[in-house]
């Protein structure tokens, strides 16, 4: 059996679309090979208490829920003391997910993008199966040549974070970041467009191409120590001098003098780490800190109006009407019987997350079609393709039907 030498936090208090019991089971088993524990997250909500006892916290996908501001700090406290932070998001990003991930991610440079990553030439299959070829030199893709991001969103560096992986130039967006890096205090973050590259049983999923060994490279890398920055000790002037006058030395001609380097490599220099620090130097970090609490502030202001006139638009378009006042109220509609089943608010946000998810599904499998009728797919891998994706599809209506009390079945067409 592995010795466990480190533990790792899944987060499930935010609706997780990975979860290590479920489509993260396969993950589960080769992070605890590497050494490292799984541990499931449902003690909501997130402190640095609760954190401190681990080496890293994963947040794979949170979907319709949103971190507060307390558990964000708590995250970022608990990464700047050594701690490491793997985050990944889906296709549409916080937007589309409607979760606000990137309130934490911004804190360490990167932000998700409200899009999907396609490429119709260089892919596994499927438009959304999009292959990775371009990298940069880290531990996080070494020996990497090959990777396939699922359904994912690009990455936006608004930091000091680093881009490892882009996406090709028949891709949309070209060239698009879908990884990176950033070092945070003492800490590590990883951010990936894509949760999807480490579930279980999926095309594009972990075991597909090198992911796996991505998955292995990243919990390495964000869970080993980095090394602290060593400032090095400049003695005072005036103890300079006096060694410099204990040899015999004139300070004027000292310069390169290997005698003198030897002495002060040997002898203990005055401690000034206790030294009072200037006002200005004693302050940065906060000012540092306030700087960017203000950015953030500003992109969710923005954020914020984006979604209000996207609101009102939809209200709109669905009967609702403008009051003198400049607020929108939205004209009553019975409610049919239908509808009552679903009124459960956890309910209907699950269900919603489930017909995404089917739309996707049928649009993967019109696309392998059209594919497969223009002589791009051979027979065989179509059949295949498509039972895979056919099989998806009934297990979401299972679902739906289990939450609606409903007993609809799906029918495919013959091709």
């Amino acid at each position: 059996m592995t010795e466990i030498k480190w533990r790792a936090l899944f987060d499930e208090s935010q609706k997780e679309r990975g979860r290590i019991t479920t489509s993260y089971s396969a993950l589960k088993g080769v992070l605890e090979t590497e050494g490292i524990q799984c541990i499931r997250f449902v003690d909501f909500p997130i402190t640095l208490d609760k954190l401190k006892d681990f080496n890293v916290v994963v947040f794979p996908c949170p979907d319709q829920s949103k971190l507060q501001p307390g558990e964000i700090r708590a995250v970022i406290d608990f990464v700047s003391r050594g701690g490491g932070a793997v985050l990944l998001s889906h296709a549409g990003g916080d937007r589309g997910l409607r979760t606000n991930l990137n309130e934490l991610a911004e804190n360490f440079g990167t932000s998700f993008q409200n899009n999907q990553i396609v490429d119709e030439r260089q892919n596994l299959g499927l438009e959304n199966l999009p292959k990775i070829t371009k990298f940069k030199d880290h531990p996080v893709t070494e020996g990497i040549t090959e990777l396939c991001f699922s359904a994912s969103c690009s990455l936006k560096i608004v930091g000091e974070a680093e881009t490892l992986a882009i996406t090709s130039r028949t891709a949309e967006p070209p060239d698009a970041n879908v990884l990176a890096v950033s070092n945070y205090g003492n800490g590590k973050v990883v951010a990936l467009g894509s949760y999807e590259i480490f579930r279980d049983r999926i095309m594009g999923g972990l075991n597909t191409s090198q992911n796996m060994n991505l998955a292995k490279n990243i919990f390495r890398w964000v869970v080993t120590p980095s090394k602290p920055k060593v400032t090095p000790t400049v003695p005072k002037p005036e103890k300079v001098e006096k060694v410099l006058t204990e040899l015999g030395i004139s300070p004027e001609i000292a310069v390169g003098d290997e005698r003198v380097k030897s002495v002060l490599a040997t002898r203990p220099m005055e401690d000034t780490s206790r030294a009072p620090q200037p006002i200005a130097a004693a302050y940065t970090p906060q000012i540092d800190r306030l700087m960017n609490e203000v950015v953030t502030l500003r992109r969710r202001i923005d954020v914020f109006i984006d979604e209000f006139r996207a609101f009102a638009a939809r209200v709109l378009s669905q009967g609702g009407v403008a009051t003198p006042s400049g607020t929108i109220q939205t004209v009553t509609r019975p409610v049919s019987a239908s509808s009552s089943l679903v009124t459960d608010v956890a309910t209907r946000q699950e269900l919603e997350s489930l017909e995404s998810r089917m739309r996707s599904l049928q649009g993967q499998l019109d696309y392998i079609t059209k594919r497969y009728q223009a002589g791009a797919l051979k027979k065989a891998e179509y059949a295949a393709q498509r039972a895979k994706i056919r099989s998806e599809m009934r297990t979401i209506q299972q679902q739906v039907n289990s939450l609606t009390g409903k007993t609809e079945e799906i029918t495919f067409s013959e091709d």
